[in-house]
């Protein structure tokens, strides 16, 4: 970093080196006040009773870690309804609901479904805040539980499967979740004159109701996606789309790029129905505390689960993301997991996750971008998630580089513009030098999470995206995935997301035979800690702090072992990288990078003919280039 100020002192025996840097970008004093609002919630405001969710840890900032998840509360004198079996062509939506009905108005506490098969052939509409269509409903249900131990829900059209709102203290368990309408195929690479076609298996009937939109490159006997994948995405709208050409085949000139006689995996929906949503915005009746246990979700047009302003509680326990064997390629078509605005409180353990087409678990955090300033600089227009914001609330402003500004009290409720937008009006103008260009909402910052001995393999994904406060990552199992296993990062340009991994540990997990990444903002690894900044190039200054990587075992990975970035206070001891650089022999196993600070190494193994070597990067080494 240019101007950086720069001390390293090794200590051969104990293999430690301790790095300090001073970042000229960002004063200090403002980073740590950001960091410390954004972990200070370190302890859930909920009480535990027997039989909730909990976990707790010691963070790296030496506190106490608290996580609560509470069950529902049922009554001893409260009843059962019971959903029986249904005829095969009949709609199972009008009978759901009427069950729930009967739930609500007799306050019973559960609901149990019988061993079936029961199909959701209608949708019906719900809002505010947004208008979704659902095949069905999860309304104001409060204490109650879900039972569905061989049942099976089957979802026909492209919305979401179930919508949670309003409810507090919900169950769902045993629940088996699929889709009827055709989300994934494989199929053939083929040249044909100068043309390249993909041909699906005609185990998958296609038809020019089918459209393509993502094209990515597999090796269906070993179920696995080859490191450095070949993919082709052809989004709504494309200037080369895939067009059906008759006999199971599509053709476009985006083709070409993928090589000959290589299976694929073809995607038909794009970001489509999510097999269960949370959505709500702040209200008296916000959700909360949902448990989501022993579920299997076999398919999906969009994401598996999705947690959209969820006001706090989240548990996904004992639960399997695999398709149907035979019926699908792909388990969710995007993202298993993907908690974008929760206030924290979430539980993700003990959990199969295979086979989905993104990201495993994607752990979110809202921030808005500025499209413009006005009146004075008293007011901002905000886009992406710029609707859960409201009076009162109080904005965090940030420039470009992620860099801590200040705060504003929000004066009025924000006025919608169309589309993404609204008009912010500010308690008093941003100050004259502020180069303000994301917001976060304080009222909004997700914290307290726990990523538990789960097993992630065999997707064209990146294992977890860590992007919040006071997280604990352990015990997992990343193997045969297409990109890296765990980034804990927040990124305000391209992806606009993300408070940063401040006050994450991440530690006994195994990484095996994962993939490579094309983005060329760092040297990847199969950790890697970072923060991205606008116009998707690497941050000049620090968004991560108090970060512990430690008795990770990594083994088989194209990339690094472990790479550290855009972070202060990082710990990375004790880990075992073993044939690591697969693809670059002369690559960092273990890389830290100049805008990173106060960084130990310790202890860290290496082995095999690959593996690199370990290596602290000086302003000086500006010859690295993104691998």
């Amino acid at each position: 970093m240019k101007g950086a100020k720069f001390v390293r002192r090794l200590l051969t025996a104990g293999l430690l080196i301790a790095i300090q840097t001073t970042a000229n970008a960002q004063p200090q004093d403002l980073f740590n006040t950001w960091t410390g609002i954004a972990a200070e919630k370190n302890t859930s405001p909920a009480t535990a009773q027997a039989g909730d969710l909990t976990r707790e840890w010691k963070a790296p900032d030496g506190r106490t870690v608290r996580v609560v998840v509470q069950r529902p509360r049922e009554s001893a004198a409260a009843l059962t309804v019971v959903v029986s079996p249904l005829a095969a062509d009949q709609d199972a939506r009008p009978v759901f609901e009427a069950a729930l009905r009967q739930v609500r108005a007799s306050r019973a506490s559960k609901l149990v479904i019988l061993p079936g098969r029961y199909v959701f052939r209608t949708t019906a509409q719900s809002g505010p805040p947004a208008v979704l269509a659902a095949h069905l409903l999860l309304q104001d249900l409060d204490d109650v539980s879900i039972e569905g131990e061989g049942a099976t829900l089957v979802f026909m059209q492209d919305a979401h499967g179930l919508l949670v709102r309003g409810s507090r203290r919900l169950q769902l368990s045993k629940l088996r979740l699929d889709y009827g309408l055709r989300t994934a195929s494989l199929g053939t690479v083929q040249r044909q004159g100068g043309n390249t076609r993909v041909r699906i298996d005609p185990k998958f009937p296609v038809t020019s109701a089918d459209p393509a939109f993502y094209v990515t490159e597999y090796d269906a006997a070993a179920k696995r996606y080859p490191t450095d994948a070949a993919r082709v995405i052809l989004p709504p709208g494309s200037s080369t789309p895939a067009v059906y050409a008759g006999n199971q085949s599509y053709g476009s000139t985006a083709f070409a790029t993928l090589p000959e006689g290589r299976g694929v995996t073809v995607k038909h929906q794009w970001y489509g129905g999510n097999a269960i949503r949370i959505d709500d915005t702040p209200q008296p009746r916000q959700s909360e505390d949902i448990v989501i246990d022993g579920v299997t979700i076999h398919a999906a047009p969009g994401m598996g689960i999705v947690a959209y302003g969820l006001k706090r509680g989240l548990a996904i326990t004992r639960s399997r993301f695999a398709p149907r064997d035979g019926s699908q390629p792909l388990s969710a078509s995007y993202d298993a997991i993907h908690v974008v605005m929760s206030g924290g409180d979430t539980l993700i353990t003990n959990n199969h996750i295979t086979a989905q087409g993104d990201d495993a678990i994607n752990l979110n955090g809202p921030v808005h971008p500025i499209t413009r300033v006005e009146d004075g600089r008293r007011s901002v227009v905000l886009g992406k998630y710029s609707r859960f914001i409201g009076a009162g609330d109080r904005l965090a402003f940030f420039d470009a580089q992620g860099q801590y500004l200040g705060q504003r009290k929000v004066a009025a409720t924000p006025a919608p513009l169309g589309g993404l937008d609204h008009r912010v009006t500010l308690d008093q103008p941003l100050d004259a030098g502020w180069a303000v260009n994301v917001v976060r909402d304080l009222s909004l910052l997700g914290s307290r999470y726990a990523v538990a001995d789960n097993v992630i393999e065999r997707c064209y994904c990146h294992g977890l995206l860590a992007q919040l406060p006071n997280g604990l990552v352990e015990g997992n199992t990343f193997q045969d995935i297409g990109r890296n296993a765990i980034r804990l990062l927040t990124d305000v340009g391209q992806w606009n997301e993300g408070v940063g991994a401040i006050n994450v540990i991440v530690r006994g997990n195994r990484i095996r035979r994962t993939g490579g990444d094309p983005a060329g903002l760092l040297p990847w690894a199969a950790i890697s800690v970072y923060g991205g900044a606008r116009d998707g190039t690497l941050s000049t200054a620090p968004v991560n702090r108090h970060v512990r990587i430690a008795n990770n075992t990594i083994e088989n990975v194209p990339l690094g072992c472990v790479t550290v970035s855009n972070s202060v206070d990082v710990s990375v001891r004790d880990n075992q990288c073993t044939d690591t650089n697969l693809l670059d022999p002369r690559g960092a196993s273990l890389l830290v990078m100049p805008t990173a600070a106060e960084v130990q190494l310790g202890n860290n193994l290496r082995s095999g003919a690959t593996t690199g070597a370990q290596l602290v990067s000086t302003p000086a080494s500006s010859a690295l280039k993104p691998r």
